[in-house]
């Protein structure tokens, strides 16, 4: 089995049978999809067994201590999730997207496939324990890696590869939430950053293919159940515009809190278990009086939506989920933002709702409407995703009334929380590793490209001591004005078909070796195609030599005409 390049694309050859782009295409994203989907089946009800475990056997076993024995319960969480990251998959820390987005722009989609099973047991223990995280991003991660393995197994093209990666990300926010067209949307806008029509297509199949499961396993019904909310009067544009600005400013101080405690519990010299115990251990200690703050929190959204959950619980719970979520992901833990970002917004939009709707009862929706846009608007603050928010709290909600403020409220929280963030909450874990990451999401057409699978064997190589008057003669007959000259192998320098006319004039019996002129600059075969590009703007340039820089042997020649081949093909793609 392998993928082969062809002049009308690529294709995968399984013995005798050839499958076209397209074909393999269809039938890897319904492969992905199933495994995307099953993954986040099956990721559930592993969050389901680990809150059995912990808080239906444990926790009574430590009843001895009191309150207290919901510290202890937190501590061995993070005690165990530490020691299956650090053991097995030092990737499965975290969120799980920036890893994805990294692994995408960065290593062309390349994953290890044992990130599947650690990350599904670290983050369904560190969730099941009560760490204050969300399952998203886990299950984007897996969905990825599936996406991954099955590119490396069938030895695809790193474009494939990235676009498998997006299929299985999109596959796993599409089974969770039961929203396929936000699961879409989260793959091309936030994984891959662009919306190319061809990995458009086949994420949408993946997408498709694990909603079907989800809906199978979950039952087709929105996430949330959220009533029939409207705009009451265009008057409420205004305040819902004011509810984007506030949700910038909040998802910001969630962001920054987030890396300040990765930073602090980071510079700590403890070891990692250490660190995720005491910072577990705080989270506990939180939830000894909020334990809404616990887990993925979604049910506590689901009495927001109600109206069950008071103006200043509303606003105190905004506050603690962050901090609980940061002290859970800082000490070391695995699990995801999204649902942290719902959860606070949904808070913090339903504190604003009521404060407005006890102001001017007359022309305002209830404060559930409030804090259904809210979640939208501080996720897409801290990611910099509002179609990805806007569809997939539509998709979660099953209410199409609330379209007109969920759009006004979340492009306004996105543009402000570009300014103040500079970077999404995903990409910043990227920028503090030293990524330059607007570089990397955006590069020009050759920074990806390697010199190797471009390069080509010259048509004609002279000898150093081979005379002019016969490499005149060969280039007669060869389309190349210049001529790479070797000695034992070893590149030393070229002859141009201008130098080798001037000299066969008077010396025709000269050597080759004693004409070749040193090359302007010499690739090798993990050089950048952009590294040879910029080498080549000199128009005195027109060949440069491809060598091992251990031996100097000559491998291979680059000329313009040859990046521009490239240039086309790479495009074409």
């Amino acid at each position: 089995m392998r993928y082969v390049e062809t002049d009308r694309g690529y294709r995968l050859d399984v013995g005798r049978i050839s499958i076209n782009q397209s074909t393999f295409l269809l039938l890897a994203a319904i492969i992905v999809g199933l495994g995307g989907g099953y993954g986040a089946v099956a990721f559930r009800y592993m969050i389901v067994a680990e809150q059995q475990l912990a808080f239906g056997y444990l926790a009574p076993a430590l009843h001895v201590l009191g309150r207290a024995h919901v510290v202890a319960v937190l501590m061995i969480g993070g005690i165990l999730t530490a020691l299956i990251v650090t053991r097995f998959a030092r990737e499965a820390k975290g969120h799980g997207v920036p890893e994805v987005m990294a692994s995408v722009a960065l290593q062309g989609g390349i994953m290890r496939p044992r990130v599947i099973a650690v990350k599904s047991l670290a983050s369904a223990t560190c969730i099941g324990f009560g760490g204050s995280c969300g399952r998203e991003g886990p299950i984007v991660q897996i969905g990825s890696a599936i996406g991954s393995v099955l590119g490396q197994l069938v030895r695809a093209p790193t474009p494939i590869i990235r676009t498998l990666v997006a299929c299985g990300a999109a596959a796993g926010i599409s089974a969770t939430f039961n929203a396929p067209i936000g699961g879409v949307f989260f793959a091309s806008e936030v994984i891959l950053g662009d919306f190319a029509p061809r990995s458009f297509a086949t994420i949408v199949v993946a997408s498709v293919v694990a909603a079907v499961i989800g809906r199978a396993n979950f039952g087709n019904h929105p996430s949330f159940t959220a009533s029939a909310f409207y705009l009451v009067s265009s008057a409420e544009l205004g305040l819902y515009a004011v509810l984007g600005v506030i949700a910038a400013v909040w998802a910001s101080a969630f962001v920054r809190l987030l890396y300040f405690c990765e930073d602090r519990f980071d510079a700590g010299r403890a070891n990692p278990v250490l660190k995720a115990a005491l910072g577990f251990g705080v989270v506990g200690i939180i939830g000894m009086w909020f334990p809404q703050v616990f887990g993925v929190g979604y049910n506590y959204v689901d009495a927001m939506l109600a109206s069950h959950v008071p103006a200043g619980q509303s606003l105190l719970l905004a506050a603690l989920k962050p901090l609980a979520t940061s002290l859970t992901l800082g000490a070391g833990g695995s699990g995801g933002v999204f649902a942290p970002s719902l959860y606070t917004g949904a808070m913090l939009g339903n504190a604003f709702g009521r404060a407005v709707h006890d102001l001017f009862p007359s022309w305002t929706a209830t404060s559930a409407a409030y804090g259904l846009v809210g979640m939208a608007a501080v996720f897409a603050a801290a990611a910099e995703a509002p179609i990805t928010a806007i569809m997939i709290v539509f998709e979660m909600s099953n209410d199409y009334t609330i379209i007109l403020p969920l759009m006004i409220c979340t492009v306004i929280a996105t543009l402000i929380g570009q300014r103040l963030l500079g970077n999404t909450i995903y990409e910043l874990k990227l920028v503090r590793r030293g990524i330059d990451w607007a570089r990397v999401r955006r590069p020009r057409p050759f920074t990806r490209v390697r010199v190797r699978t471009v390069q080509r064997t010259p048509e004609f190589v002279a000898a150093a001591t081979q005379p002019i008057s016969e490499i005149a003669h060969k280039l007669e007959h060869s389309p190349e004005f210049v001529v790479p000259v070797v000695e034992n192998e070893r590149f030393i320098g070229m002859v141009s078909a201008s130098h080798l006319a001037a000299a066969l004039l008077t010396h025709p019996g000269m050597p080759a070796g004693d004409l070749a002129q040193p090359a302007a600059a010499m690739l090798r075969q993990d050089d950048t195609l952009e590294q040879a590009a910029v080498a080549m703007a000199d128009p005195q340039t027109p060949l440069l030599p491809v060598v091992d820089p251990a031996s100097g042997k000559l491998l291979g020649i680059l000329t313009r005409r040859d990046v521009l081949n490239a240039y086309r093909s790479r495009t074409d793609i």
